[in-house]
């Protein structure tokens, strides 16, 4: 029971973290320059490469996010969310010693007046937790890519 109850937490943890991607990357991808601006106010990035993160982060946060959501690539989408949340916490708290006064850019870019606190930080430490979660208990029973591979070997059973 609880083996099953692990299993169906880490499917929901793998489904929300999808969506929390997806939602982020929308507002992104509308408005490029807006998360430029916001990547910028971090001044971690050479200018040099603000546009093109601007422009690839948030497609990349899509990809991921879609993958998690529909089950496909788990594990490597998986590592993916997880890498870029160690980068988004590395960027948070370098920020917040930095005591610089700027939002994240998560879900609005280039919003203003709404600093980063701790609770930013917790956020994306809570979902880093979720990733890591998943990445060990999900088995890959309720996705796509699982769905997949069960017709694909049920179809070469049914020829032989």
């Amino acid at each position: 029971m609880k083996k099953l109850l692990t299993e169906w937490l880490a499917w929901g943890f793998r489904v929300a973290l999808g969506v929390i991607f997806i939602v982020a990357a929308i507002p992104k991808i509308v408005d490029p320059k807006a998360f430029a601006w916001s990547i910028s106010y971090y001044h971690m990035i050479p200018q040099d490469l603000i546009n093109a993160l601007a422009i690839c982060l948030p497609m990349i946060e899509l990809l991921a996010g879609v993958f998690l959501v529909v089950g496909v690539a788990n594990r490597a989408s998986l590592l993916l969310v997880s890498g870029m949340l160690v980068v988004f916490i590395i960027a948070i708290i370098s920020a917040m010693v930095r005591n610089l006064d700027i939002s994240c850019g998560c879900f609005s870019p280039g919003a203003k007046g709404k600093a980063m606190t701790t609770s930013t930080l917790t956020w994306d430490i809570v979902w880093l937790a979720m990733a890591v979660h998943a990445m060990i208990f999900d088995r890959e029973r309720l996705s796509l890519g699982a769905a997949l591979r069960r017709r694909r070997h049920g179809s070469k059973g049914a020829t032989a």
